[in-house]
């Protein structure tokens, strides 16, 4: 099996066998991101990780269940999880590929 044709198989079999890991692994990166940038503008270690706290849990995580359920709420979360999804699936399939050759 070539090296492309090796990768695709293993995005696919991520996407539809288990999906959360590179949920997991996309929101780690979104939300260290986050924490860099907090970092940076507010020069402070504690007030950068709430800033990181605060975006994972208002945009990462569907909680409270009443924000959630709204059709604009759903629809954000639903962007966020997409977003964080699509992100751990690319950067994990080029590790895979740089690693597997």
């Amino acid at each position: 099996m070539g090296r492309n044709t090796a990768t695709i198989n293993y995005a696919i079999g991520s996407l539809l066998g288990n999906a959360f890991p590179m949920y997991l692994f996309g929101s780690g990166i979104l939300t260290t991101g986050n924490f860099v940038v907090g970092l940076f503008q507010t020069q402070s270690l504690e007030r950068a990780l709430r800033v990181a706290f605060n975006y994972y849990i208002s945009k990462l995580t569907p909680f409270p269940l009443n924000e959630f359920l709204t059709a604009s709420g759903f629809a954000e979360v639903a962007v966020n999880i997409s977003i964080a999804l699509g992100l751990g699936l690319v950067i994990a399939s080029y590790r895979y590929r740089k690693n597997r050759y």
